[in-house]
């Protein structure tokens, strides 16, 4: 598991004890935080165990560690990737994928100041031109760069001597479009093992580069992504898996959504308030979300929205800075501000349960709340920031895995601050407004939406590990 998303949807779902079930397998989690390891050992102990993502043989090896014939050519390939970094990095097979297939979000973010471009590396989203060049579009140069970023000769000496002493039948790996993997991919691939790949999250087809190789199997969340990993990716479609989302099976087990009263009493309100559920971003893309909270804020005390009416601002897990940007509007109970944190999925789903409206801008969370069907409102405007349109958060709703959500009717898109209040006043007033739209998107965009994901992925994964599929 390359990242804490693909841990929180494994670790955090029911996929865990899906796999528990499973009393066949024998399963090593590999993550790179070792808080996970007591979660996933408790799961099954004797059968369940965790390794370190960087470290998984849990020593220090040197680099000439293993079969003379490993060594040498591990030696060499540093030094070849030394000297080829510059254009023959993950960074420039991002680049040069999103480039040839023209994905808006690529589009417009290469467009963004250095400072801007840079800040959007570290989120794994490399738009720097630099990194195409020569010949951005050549087909030639792309699959000469990636011969060489996936070459057979890369090796780890700590995951080469895990993979001796595991000795695993089947490699998974969750977040295929990470520069992490790439070294358990190598190794994989040299011993010939059978990897199943799993797409960690819609937008990632259409945003963060292209598969590794050697892939035996892929399990998708949503038809919508089988069709961009066939179309983009040249995957067949025999080979692709759509599971669900796992994250959301919570929300149809009758055990997870728990009386209001619940809720209302951690949240430090009446039960009988109705909730605006303000769902908000990290600060590298909501800089205009302060200024539409407070917005908020100001029409519940002026009763703008009627009676009885909470605001509850929810910040993304990687919003480090969320005191700063929405702690001084906490004012129970008309304005409740949450901290972030990661995890907790129930707790989440209880929010989206009750909350008469959801906002927030073209967020993974109005899927949420598509899913449990409550209202949605897509806010697609800087609030008082004054940007230009390259840099407004408007061009969000463009981006490829985002506009047929627009398209489906699902959500309602405002433009400015007057549009929103309307669009919370006639939500609250009827619920079931544009629940066609949101049926819809349901359909295109989560399902099968059963309350089965986890058990597809964890049924999946064992029928390739027994070799039954």
């Amino acid at each position: 598991m390359a990242n804490a998303m693909a841990v929180r949807n494994t670790l955090e779902t029911p996929v865990l004890s899906a796999l528990a079930q499973l009393e066949d397998l024998e399963v090593c989690f590999i993550t790179p935080n070792e808080e996970d390891a007591a979660k996933a050992i408790d799961a099954a102990p004797g059968r369940f165990s965790w390794a370190d993502l960087g470290n998984p043989a849990g020593r220090a090896l040197p680099l000439g560690h293993g079969p003379k014939k490993i060594v040498l050519r591990r030696l060499a390939e540093r030094v070849f990737m030394r000297l080829a970094r510059s254009w023959a990095d993950h960074g420039n097979l991002v680049y040069r994928f999103n480039e040839r297939h023209k994905f808006k979000g690529h589009l417009f973010k290469k467009g963004m100041p250095p400072a801007s471009r840079q800040r959007e590396a570290v989120a794994g989203n490399y738009v720097d031109p630099s990194l195409g060049h020569p010949f951005p579009n050549s087909q030639a140069l792309f699959n000469l760069i990636y011969q060489a970023y996936y070459n057979s000769w890369y090796s780890e000496p700590g995951i080469e001597a895990f993979f001796d002493e595991f000795q695993p039948d089947l490699v998974v790996i969750h977040h295929l479009q990470n520069s992490t993997i790439r070294p358990w991919v190598a190794s994989a691939r040299r011993r010939r093992l059978p990897i199943l790949g799993i797409v960690g999250s819609w937008d990632q087809p259409t945003t963060k580069g292209p598969l590794p190789p050697g892939l035996d199997r892929v399990l998708v969340q949503s038809r919508a992504m089988r069709d961009q990993l066939i179309k983009y990716h040249v995957v067949g479609h025999g080979l692709i898996e759509v599971t669900g989302w796992p994250q959301m099976d919570l929300y149809l087990h009758p055990e997870t959504i728990l009386p209001k009263e619940a809720l209302a009493k951690e949240l430090g309100i009446s039960p009988e308030r109705r909730i605006i559920l303000y769902g908000t971003y990290s600060e590298r893309l909501g800089a205009h979300e302060p200024g539409i909270a407070a917005h908020l804020a100001r029409q519940l005390e002026s009763g703008s929205y009627g009676d009885n009416v909470s605001l509850v601002l929810r910040p993304h897990p990687k919003d480090y800075g969320w005191r700063q940007r929405f702690g001084q509007l906490h004012d129970p109970p008309r304005v409740v501000s949450l901290p972030n944190e990661s995890g907790r999925l129930g707790f989440l789903a209880n929010l989206l349960a009750y909350a008469s409206v959801v906002l927030a801008s073209t967020g993974t969370v109005l899927l949420d709340a598509v899913a449990l069907d409550s209202c949605a409102v897509n806010i697609a405007f800087d609030g008082d920031s004054r940007v230009d349109y390259q840099n407004s958060i408007k061009r969000w709703n463009e981006l490829d895995h985002f506009a047929p959500v627009v398209a489906s009717g699902g959500l309602n898109m405002v433009s400015d601050f007057t549009q929103l209040d309307q669009a919370i006043i006639d939500y609250l007033a009827d619920p079931a407004k544009d629940a066609e739209g949101r049926a819809r998107c349901r359909a295109e965009q989560l399902e099968p939406f059963d309350g089965k994901a986890s058990h597809r992925v964890a049924d999946f994964i064992a029928k390739v590990a027994l070799g039954t599929i």
